[in-house]
Parts: C-alpha cells; sequence; structure tokens
C-alpha cells in the first residue's frame, strides 16, 4: 500500500478537495446570483453564457484532476451539445444539457465531500504520526507521552516499537482508507462530470468498430 500510486494520488485528492472544494462552491453561488439578479437586464444573458462557460471549464478542469489524481479515464474535452441549428438553439442546448446542472451539484457538493475528506485524513495522518514521534519527544525533551488531565504517563523503551507498529497500522489504514474512498468518488464524478450513458460511449463504439 506504501508503494501503492493510487493510494497516494487519492490521498493528495482528498487534500486538494478541501480547496476546490471551497472555490466551486463559490463559483456557482456567486454566478447563480448574478445571473438571477440581473437577469431582467441585458447584461444578464452574455452574464449567464459565461457563467455556463466557466462551469463546463470547471468540468473538464476536474476531470483532468480526477484522471490525474484518482487514475479513472475521463474524457479529454466536454462534448458539444447543439451542433446544428441556428444560435439561439445552441444557447438553449447548452442550458438545457443536463450536465451542466449535474456539474453545478458536483460544485457545490464538493465543499461538503473536501470537508470530510480533508477532515478524515489530517485526524488518520495526524494519529499516525503522532504515535510514530511521541517516543522520540520523550526521550530526547523528557515530555510524557501521555498527559491526561494532571496526570503523566512515560512509556519504557521496550514498548516503542509497539507504538510505532500501531503509528505505521494507522498509516497504512489511512491510505487504505484514501483508495477506497478515492475509487468511489471516481465512479461519482464521472457520473456528474460526464454522465453514466455518456460515459459508456466510447467503449461501445470502440466495441462496433471492432
Amino acid at each position: 500500500m506504501l508503494a501503492d500510486p493510487g493510494a497516494w494520488g487519492a490521498l493528495f485528492y482528498m487534500l486538494l478537495a478541501f480547496v476546490t472544494g471551497i472555490v466551486y462552491f463559490t463559483v456557482v453561488v456567486t454566478g447563480l446570483s448574478l445571473t438571477v439578479g440581473l437577469s431582467i437586464l441585458i447584461i444578464g444573458i452574455p452574464l449567464a453564457l459565461l457563467f455556463i462557460g466557466i462551469v463546463r471549464a470547471v468540468s473538464l478542469a476536474e476531470g483532468r484532476i480526477v484522471e490525474g489524481l484518482l487514475g479513472l479515464r475521463m474524457p479529454r474535452r466536454p462534448r458539444t451539445v447543439g451542433q446544428s441549428g441556428n444560435l439561439w438553439e445552441r444557447i438553449k442546448s447548452w442550458f438545457t444539457d443536463y450536465r451542466t446542472w449535474t456539474t453545478m451539484l458536483y460544485m457545490v457538493l464538493q465543499l461538503m465531500f473536501g470537508t470530510i475528506y480533508f477532515t478524515i485524513i489530517v485526524t488518520g495522518l495526524s494519529l499516525a504520526l503522532s504515535l510514530i514521534a511521541l517516543p522520540f519527544a520523550q526521550w530526547l525533551f523528557d515530555i510524557p507521552m501521555f498527559v491526561f488531565a494532571d496526570y503523566h504517563y512515560a512509556i519504557n523503551w521496550w514498548a516503542a516499537p509497539f507504538i510505532w507498529l500501531l503509528g505505521v497500522l494507522a498509516f497504512v489504514a489511512t491510505m487504505w482508507v484514501a483508495k477506497g474512498i478515492g475509487v468511489l468518488h471516481g465512479a461519482y464524478a464521472k457520473v456528474m462530470l460526464v454522465g453514466r450513458f455518456d460515459a459508456d460511449a466510447p467503449a461501445m463504439s470502440a466495441g462496433q468498430e471492432g
């Protein structure tokens, strides 16, 4: 597990998701507020188009992050809808494309998921690294390993290997959790950003060509 690049990629993604979650949530809330608030003005139309364009660009960028860190194949470019017809029909197709709205929902929920992921990883890593470092801190700086109320507890030298083993096991468990969450989040991202049926289209086309 320690040499598994997929586990490390998922670990980094879960830390990064906290930042992207804040950015995505801010973009959606700000974009929707401005679009709805200025919808009665002529500037509302180009602003709405700009907002939809940003959402589609975020969908593509998040797909690259998911593919790079979680190892799940994602489309290299967003599917173009409404290729035929005049400009108004094309614009209408952008708003009626369900993935525009599922991407917005994904961006809003990313704040919640990012916070949960960040908390899980930071808690797991803190516990693991603390168990590994505390015996050294006790010996080098004369710091008791456990402090509870007015009671200080120090460990014997023979107990240190067991404490380190617990720390290593906690780190490995954190990596396992990160990889599992990465697999689940990758599948969820593909459904929300690509679409369940659109994700299977390339494979079906390849099978038909063969």
